[in-house]
């Protein structure tokens, strides 16, 4: 027993570390904690505001090519599980061995875990975007962006179930298992420009919209999933238990040809979509007295509807064993395995729509910090989920970021983050600015680097940008 729970959380914990979409390909905002809806011009407010389009910042034109971040993060398991309980202890000749898993250990395992535990998986990489801007038509931005990623959840127990049956009897309750994924490519066309309108206190106006055309290629949805597994103490007779269990789920997918065997597709850089889809970006933005840059969006109101190769997978059983010894194992198989096969219904997946609002100012702009060398930009984001699609989470994110160009060409940028799901984060990164030619670094969890016992989340992004 102690085998098999040390086995299932090693493949868990390397699931793990494998390796969110929506803000990963603006690079320079991932550097500042991901606080970015005031501080983000250019291809860089795409998805983001796209009234911020309107404002010249240090170029008419931007190019950007294929800008990548990714981010994986867990609650299911810890760094500090693994290092307390999975690289061993000295030997009798001072090498490392493997640890016994006593049955106190796995109780301390099983109390540091929550009780359904999510690890998840997102990559972003806009593949090409350009913005233009002009003082009389307004500022113009394209990009053409592929967003994957999964999400899985586990109930704690299923772990306990792997320690084996309690002699005492106990229900494991299975409900909230889930898995879904996701892969889809977002054509964006975004448009904003100044508004003439006066409002006090306000020097200048600005809103946007974005319209995003997107095309499916797959898509997993948990649809729900109920099910307990258990010995229980035999009502006729307390001395005696019997093994039940239930379940009922249902799953629905759907995938491009090259994911069917059976079809032998070859796979190609443009495939035919399984799933359509429209999405909607909405912002606006201001200059406001005092030198303050604001600016309000809801980005991602839509949904993809996937209605080719769908197959739909049910299960729905039940077992009830009262001589535990006369178990048998294709029993229990069965009543838990479901039925997959092809439907002619669709199914939809809501985009991961957020309200995003953001100040920004820079130390130029404020008296007090003139006394600083170079140029410092501060930058305040308050980010709301509007649902939990597509790897989203309705918990609020506060974050404050700042980019600090000392040398102008070596933008040096940090930020702190807390909520939306994650715990407190350090982020860090720097760009090499040759105002013709951009490439940024950035990572949202930096301080992995100084605490790594606490982690629980790992990014990185990278991007390259023209200008003209």
């Amino acid at each position: 027993m102690n085998t098999r729970m040390a086995v299932l959380t090693l493949v868990t914990l390397f699931a793990v570390f494998m390796l969110e979409a929506g803000d990963r390909s603006n690079i320079r905002g991932v550097g500042m904690a991901r606080t970015m809806n005031a501080s983000s011009f250019g291809t860089d407010a795409l998805g983001i505001n796209p009234a911020n389009l309107a404002i010249h910042d240090r170029g008419a034109v931007r190019l950007v090519l294929i800008p990548i971040g990714f981010v994986v993060r867990s609650d299911l398991i810890s760094y500090d599980i693994y290092q307390d309980y999975f690289t061993g202890v000295p030997g009798p000749d001072g090498k490392r061995v493997a640890r016994y898993i006593s049955p106190s250990d796995q109780q301390d395992i099983l109390s540091r875990l929550p009780d359904i535990g999510a690890t998840s998986f997102e990559v972003e990489d806009m593949l090409v975007g350009v913005s233009f801007v002009h003082p009389v038509i307004g500022g113009i931005g394209f990009s053409i962006t592929e967003r994957l990623g999964w999400k899985m959840t586990l109930p704690k127990d299923y772990l306990r179930l792997v320690q084996g049956l309690d002699v005492n009897g106990t229900l494991y309750d299975f409900s909230g298992t889930g898995f879904d994924a996701w892969w889809y490519r977002e054509y964006n066309f975004s448009y904003g420009r100044e508004i003439p309108v006066p409002i006090p206190f306000v020097k200048r106006f600005y809103g946007g919209l974005g319209v995003k055309i997107l095309r499916g290629y797959g898509a997993m949805v948990t649809d729900f999933y109920r099910s307990k597994f258990g010995n229980v103490p035999d009502p006729n007779d307390p001395s005696q238990f019997n093994l039940i269990g239930n379940s009922d789920f249902r799953e629905l997918r759907s995938g491009i040809d090259v994911f069917d065997k059976s079809k032998n597709a070859s796979f190609k850089a443009f495939p035919d979509p399984v799933g359509r889809g429209t999405g909607f970006d909405f912002g606006v933005a201001a200059d406001l007295v005092g030198e303050i840059h604001a600016g309000l969006s809801i980005t991602d109101i839509g949904k993809i509807t996937w209605d080719r190769n769908v197959y739909a997978t049910t299960g729905k059983g039940s077992i009830s064993i009262n001589d535990l010894s006369a178990a048998d194992r294709d029993t229990v198989r069965d009543a838990f395995r479901g039925e997959d096969k092809a439907t002619t219904e669709s199914f939809s997946t809501a985009l991961p729509a957020k309200l995003r609002l953001g100040v920004m100012v820079r130390s130029g702009e404020l008296p007090f910090l003139n006394f600083l060398p170079g140029n410092m930009l501060l930058a305040l984001d308050y980010t709301q989920g509007l649902n939990q699609s597509l790897g989203n989470t309705t918990k609020p994110r506060f974050s404050l970021g700042m980019e600090y160009r000392i040398i102008p060409l070596l933008p040096l940028r940090t930020g702190i983050a807390l909520g939306g799901g994650d715990k407190f984060r350090w982020a860090a990164g720097f760009g090499l600015d040759f105002y013709a030619l951009t490439l940024d670094f950035a990572t949202d969890n930096f301080g992995i680097l100084f605490s790594p016992k606490n982690f629980q989340m790992a990014s990185f992004s990278f991007g390259l940008g023209f200008r003209i």
